[in-house]
């Protein structure tokens, strides 16, 4: 079970989030602040896998708490304003929600907190690699020349160099065999087949979709690449929950509601354009 640290001045606020995460299920609230330096304190004693974090709070704002956040616990910062979107993102949030937070946009959230704390988990990080929150300054970019899909995209019959978690050297990964990547901040769990398998790469999702051919992978939100044309079968899991399926032997993907009506509008539209 997660365990999560609530961090707003206002105390329905804490209220509320407590009840959305408990709505969700498998999310332990093991403690709210009502400011930066009660949540500072807080952190002292305990190391929670997140912090859902406002921004705006009596006596600084949330960007201040960061230097005090444990290594391993992830943030998400939770706030009215929009406007604060690329200040988070930029102070490497795994995410940013807005109020009134959508238990459908939380449980797609939630979804990815566990999977990075999963992975800390099962992968401790070696002392002398960077940790899922950290800039990978050693990171190389790869020249290419222009490919089919414009200039900087590779073709289908490509391959992009890429670091795995654990290595500095180099993998060869062929375009064609990618189904779907999602973003882990500075990692991304790409789905390869032949023969099937998930990779752990150190490198954003970003960086993949500039290399991409263009109109092949579709992004379903912040954290997620698709190839649409791989996809073999949907089906609904429940009500907020859809899986994709990319045939035999290939790791299936589970996409939230929101994730699920955006890829129906772009299947409809390459239908469209096909009529």
């Amino acid at each position: 079970m997660l365990t999560a640290l609530l961090v707003d001045d206002e105390p329905l606020a804490n209220e509320r989030m407590r009840g959305l995460l408990a709505d969700c299920g498998g999310v332990n609230c093991i403690g709210t602040a009502g400011s930066v330096a009660t949540a500072r304190k807080t952190l002292e004693t305990l190391a929670p896998d997140v912090i859902f974090l406002d921004m705006e709070m009596p006596g600084g704002t949330g960007l201040d708490l960061l230097p005090s956040v444990p290594e391993g616990t992830q943030v998400v910062f939770v706030t009215a304003y929009e406007k604060y979107a690329l200040e988070a993102f930029a102070a490497a949030a795994l995410d940013y929600l807005v109020k009134p937070v959508n238990p459908e946009r939380l449980s797609e959230t939630l979804r990815r907190v566990k999977k990075v704390a999963d992975l800390q988990r099962l992968q401790p990080t070696a002392a002398h690699e960077p940790s899922p929150g950290e800039d990978d300054d050693d990171e190389t970019p790869v020249a290419r020349p222009a490919g089919p899909g414009g200039p900087g995209k590779s073709g289908l019959g490509d391959t992009i160099q890429v670091r795995l978690r654990h290595s500095r050297q180099l993998a060869a990964v062929t375009v064609d065999d990618i189904c779907w990547i999602e973003s882990l901040r500075n990692y991304t769990r790409v789905c390869l087949r032949n023969p099937g398998r998930v990779v752990l790469f150190r490198r954003r999702l970003g960086d993949w979709e500039g290399d991409l051919p263009a109109g092949v992978f579709a992004r379903l939100g912040r954290s997620l690449l698709v190839r649409t044309d791989a996809i073999a079968e949907t089906e609904w899991k429940s009500r907020n929950d859809k899986v994709l399926k990319f045939g035999a032997g290939i790791e299936p993907l589970v996409i939230g509601r929101l994730a699920a009506m955006r890829l129906r509008d772009i299947l409809d539209g390459e239908g469209e354009a096909a009529s």
